[in-house]
């Protein structure tokens, strides 16, 4: 018998009610699920229910490579915060740094990836509808409602994110291949290239296929609304690339409509956010349309973290994946003048808690030694000892437990020595 339709609406909905009392025994000894899942002959189905709904969320945990930016990890930090760990919204929204609104966006897309995961996992297309509905038409698969396109595109791009920080490309041969291939294009539309480069070209941090696959599509995305020259140059700023591309136009051949150009880019978009980067599309006119590619530079800012629990060593990595900073962590206190000496970081983070070594110690000796004395040090404790940190020579101080966002932005101000502020708590 096939997974009627009245299974493919409810089971979002019967989900959420799950989820929203996952600790309630009692609401949850009255789940439909229950028997959806084949439940019902335990003597502990609430329970076992229970356990079965966080093993599903643990199942979609992103393994560490995968970048932060990602809708994976986006659904299961989502998950996990609001129902697992029993997070608000706004406490959740904090720990992602998003706001509710864009929370609320993407909590029913969470909801239905966690459905499809389960869907096929108990292979809900030949069990019977547990409700009283009439017969719906029997789902295969591929049709399955809970396979929205993000969830596609993500399964098509798993071989790009556990690629993260292997490929670089070499972004001048990348640009000239794109536009030999983007020039019969232009052709037919009667337009040509306007180009304008640095001298020197650097590599990305950004695997060759996907970054050839955003140009292109940047391209044929603009050749349709220009009736001159598309604009294309390219602009370095320290560890980043931001390429743009304009369609210089006057009106005559048509109006970008800026929802046209969004739902053709979108994939464009993705495929920047998983390598890194961003894409940001300009809000004016049409003759003024412009696409900013930005992606990381290969050469990225090294980061020395120090801190000998595993894992916060791997908060930290994930935190620091896909961004312009390189992540070198060390557990042993003992080796951070040695690896300072190997890797010229440009930043070193420093627990203080630390059995081997105190903390407190190892940052006055970084202070005193002449390979590290110049180095910016942002204490990461747990400790409520700012001050004191500043007083000893941070340059900044971070409390446990900190938020990707926060921590970003605190390297983001030591890396910006021109804007600078006093040493303080960022």
């Amino acid at each position: 018998m096939g997974m009627k339709s009245e299974n493919n609406k409810l089971l979002p909905k019967h989900l959420r009610e799950a989820l929203n009392h996952l600790y309630d025994l009692g609401r949850l000894r009255h789940s439909p699920l229950i028997p959806l899942f084949g439940l019902m002959d335990r003597f502990d189905a609430p329970a076992s229910l229970q356990r079965l709904l966080i093993d599903a969320i643990e199942a979609l945990k992103p393994s560490i490579q995968t970048p932060n930016l990602s809708s994976q990890r986006q659904i299961y930090d989502l998950l996990l915060y609001r129902y697992v760990q029993q997070f608000s919204q706004q406490e959740v929204a904090n720990q992602l740094g998003i706001s509710v609104r864009h929370l609320r966006r993407i909590q029913q897309t969470a909801l239905e990836s966690l459905a499809y995961h389960l869907w096929k996992k108990f292979d809900l297309a030949n069990q019977p509808d547990v409700s009283e509905t009439v017969e719906g038409d029997e789902l295969t698969p591929s049709e399955s409602p809970f396979a929205n396109s993000d969830t596609i595109v993500d399964d098509e791009l798993a071989w790009l994110q556990s690629n993260e920080g292997r490929t670089t490309t070499d972004l001048s041969p990348t640009l000239s291949a794109v536009l030999a291939l983007a020039k019969p294009m232009a052709a037919q539309y009667r337009v040509t290239f306007a180009i304008a480069l640095p001298d020197d070209l650097p590599h990305l941090a950004a695997h060759p296929v996907a970054v050839r696959q955003m140009l292109l599509n940047l391209l044929t995305a603009a050749i349709p609304y220009a009736d001159g020259p598309v604009s294309i140059s390219v602009h370095l700023h320290d560890w980043e690339v931001e390429l743009r591309v304009s369609p210089m136009s006057s009106g005559a051949s048509g109006t970008v409509h800026p929802e046209e150009i969004i739902a053709r880019l979108k994939l464009t978009r993705r495929l920047a956010t998983i390598s890194g980067g961003q894409l940001v599309l300009s809000d004016s006119e049409a003759s003024e349309y412009e696409a900013r590619l930005i992606l990381p530079a290969a050469e990225q800012i090294p980061v020395l973290v120090v801190d000998d629990n595993t894992d916060a060593l791997q908060l930290l990595q994930r935190f620091l994946a896909s961004t312009r900073y390189h992540f070198i962590g060390v557990q042993d206190p003992y080796q951070t003048i040695a690896l300072a000496e190997q890797f010229a970081p440009q930043i070193i983070v420093l627990d203080v808690m630390m059995p081997q070594l105190d903390g407190w110690e190892l940052l006055g000796r970084l202070r005193q030694h002449p390979r590290t004395s110049h180095i910016p040090i942002v204490v990461h404790t747990i400790l409520p000892q700012e001050e004191l940190a500043l007083s000893l020579g941070a340059s900044a101080f971070i409390q446990k437990p900190v938020t990707r966002q926060a921590f970003l932005a605190a390297l983001d101000q030591l890396t910006r020595p021109a804007e600078q502020s006093e040493p303080g708590r960022l």
